[in-house]
């Protein structure tokens, strides 16, 4: 048996800000992910989520799945409670490493690719969650941050982590 590494391993120390977002940054950042959804041929729902996890704003594209609506918003929720790219949270429901309990204490959380919390100067300011096609979401989400200017490193790692090249971010 491996050696059990004693480091912290969550949450991550970035703090909450409440103050961060408001509806004019929420729908910038929609329309950032539109685009990029656009450009890659899928019709997507849109969620964006305050540093509370109240929702800011949920727009649905055209011929856009029906589920799509729930699993987005469940996916902005996460990202912002989670403090991490909903992706991330898979190992935790499989049993791999981090050892922490499993998260049904929150009903709707999710560990689908495509939910990533908006991160501006060191700060969680909400959360995002795109749905609608599968691996797409997260490149498309990553859209949505990239038109703040919001820091992509999280969801820069959990793209790699799915393995998926960078020259279809």
């Amino acid at each position: 048996m491996a050696e059990k590494s004693w480091e912290r391993v969550w949450p991550p120390e970035i703090p909450y800000d409440n103050s961060g977002i408001n509806l004019e940054k929420a729908l910038t950042i929609i329309e950032g992910a539109k685009k990029k959804s656009v450009e890659t041929g899928f019709s997507m729902t849109f969620a964006v989520c305050d540093a509370s996890g109240s929702m800011i704003a949920l727009q649905k594209m055209d011929d856009a799945p029906l589920l799509s609506i729930e699993v987005a918003g469940n996916k902005a929720r996460t990202a912002v409670f989670g403090k991490m790219p909903t992706y991330l949270w898979g190992d935790t429901f499989r049993g791999v490493e981090p050892e922490i309990p499993p998260l049904w204490f929150h009903s709707n959380w999710t560990a689908f690719m495509g939910g990533f919390p908006i991160i501006m100067e060191n700060k969680i300011i909400g959360g995002l969650g795109a749905s609608g096609a599968t691996w797409e979401d997260g490149i498309i989400a990553r859209a949505g941050l990239l038109a703040i200017n919001a820091d992509t490193e999280f969801a820069d790692k959990c793209l790699e982590a799915y393995g998926i090249p960078r020259d279809k971010w």
